[in-house]
């Protein structure tokens, strides 16, 4: 089996999530930024804009708002300078995934950037190997995926300086050959750099502006695979997308069930005749096996594949860490404050939450037969309705008991203020007291002697008050 690397990708999501309300200064900052360039600075992004062919025209309008309204999502690709520049990215100089036994090289293609008004973001990187070697795609997907260096993970990079001479290389904006002489490094310090040039004023110096939200360190990756090979029986084809669905190095010895081995299994979405794809909460995939060569097939669909039913992966992504972010935000304030402020915070995640059901959560995205299948099939592998619920109910039930308590806390109040100051009226409207010269011009009581009849009312009213809440 051998790939055909001239179609086939690998897209890599960090998620994070970020203050909401900061999503306007970001923006400014986003389309400001520049990295310091051998003879000028080189502006880091271009505004973009998602795809919008084939969307309903309700989903159309909350990726791509217009202009002059408050955005509600945003999309940035890294300018081509500042991407292969040695003073920016360097994606032209040879970059290799380092493992304990191999090293894999490969091209950085593209990056993107996504906000969305919700406080979610994501960070796509795109990537292609050199190698057809299947072993070596496999390897790639699982290993590139943990930025931080965890299972021996690391990053090598070197440039061509000369006729015959080949130097260490590693990203200016990540710290360059000065923190890193050997060219070695890890792919969280670009993610690092990248991110950073959404740094507003007010974000602390050394601290990240944006919080995981995923497994700390690890991406989501988004392949297409175009694997062929003769005479390539059922039981081969079969393994190899079980392997791809759990993103299994090629080393990796595996004795599935028979059930796992299924290609009409639930989490393969036949697209054509050999041709899947395939879903799982850790990333997606779409793998074909000797595709007919045809314009379609091998030009037109992978186009499809990275651009569309990318989006679709992205946007299910982005409502199913909505939702955990609101879950997280509804735990984390419970415990938080007294309950004046912890109902100003559930009122803000309940309109968060009204907001995102009525603009964000898409029961369809796309009009399209096929996409809208692989959409549904992201929504229920990510299990979107059950979280949906479990997030409505959870805010619903703790506000309203919020809410009750307030108003129980008013009420006791209320009732406090009419027993207290009730009995002393009570007495002296009871007893038909005058005070004189006030109501009564020659007989009632002196004022001094009626200010001790209430205040004595008043303490014993207070007294009896507190025997009855300890009863």
């Amino acid at each position: 089996m051998v790939v055909d690397t001239e179609i086939s990708l690998v897209q890599f999501v960090y998620p994070f999530l970020f203050e909401a309300k900061t999503l306007e200064r970001r923006k400014e900052a986003v389309s400001k930024a520049q990295w310091k360039g051998r003879d000028s600075s080189l502006p880091v992004w271009q505004k973009g804009r998602f795809p919008r062919e084939d969307l309903l025209a309700h989903v159309e309008r909350y990726l791509n708002p217009p202009e002059d309204t408050t955005p509600t999502a945003l999309l940035w690709t890294m300018d081509n300078n500042a991407l292969q520049s040695p003073s920016g990215l360097g994606g032209s100089a040879n970059w290799f995934l380092t493992l304990h036994r191999k090293e894999i090289p490969f091209l950085l293609t593209d990056v993107q950037l996504s906000l969305f008004r919700v406080g979610v973001g994501f960070l796509t990187v795109s990537a292609k190997l050199k190698s057809q070697e299947i072993a070596d795609w496999l390897d790639f997907l699982h290993y590139f995926r943990f930025i931080r260096g965890q299972r021996g993970v690391g990053l090598r990079m070197e440039r061509r300086t000369g006729k015959d001479q080949v130097s260490p290389f590693f990203p200016q904006p990540a710290g360059g050959t000065e923190k890193h002489p050997d060219g070695k490094g890890q792919f969280s310090e670009i993610v690092s750099a990248i991110l950073n040039t959404a740094k507003i004023e007010g974000d602390k110096k050394e601290a990240e502006w944006w919080q995981e939200v995923f497994v700390p360190g690890q991406l989501i990756p988004f392949a297409t695979l175009y694997v062929d090979g003769q005479d390539l029986r059922e039981g081969e084809i079969a393994e190899l997308l079980y392997r791809v669905r759990n993103f299994f190095p090629s080393e990796r010895v595996i004795q599935p069930a028979h059930e796992d081995l299924r290609l009409d299994h639930p989490s393969l979405l036949a697209y054509a005749e050999r041709m899947w794809f395939v879903f799982s909460l850790e990333g997606g995939a779409f793998v074909a096996i000797n595709a007919p060569e045809t314009d379609f097939f091998r030009r037109e669909l992978p186009i499809h594949l990275r651009r569309d039913y990318f989006l679709l992966f992205l946007l299910t992504l982005h409502q199913r860490f909505t939702l955990m972010s609101l879950s997280q935000q509804v735990s984390e304030h419970w415990l938080r404050g007294n309950e004046g402020e912890r109902i100003q915070s559930f009122e803000r995640i309940r309109d968060a939450l009204l907001e995102f059901t009525a603009r964000g959560y898409f029961s369809q995205a796309m009009q399209r037969e096929h996409h809208h299948r692989v959409y549904r099939h992201w929504q229920e592998t990510f299990q979107l309705e059950r979280l949906y619920q479990e997030v409505s109910d959870e805010v619903r039930e703790m506000h309203e008991f919020l809410q009750m308590r307030q108003s129980q806390r008013l009420e006791e109040r209320l009732n406090f203020l009419t027993f207290v100051f009730g009995i002393p009226a009570l007495l002296f409207g009871f007893l038909g007291i005058n005070l004189y010269r006030i109501t009564a011009k020659e007989e009632g009581l002196p004022i001094w002697l009626a200010s001790a009849f209430a205040v004595s009312a008043f303490v014993a009213g207070l007294l009896l008050w507190r025997w009855m809440l300890r009863r």
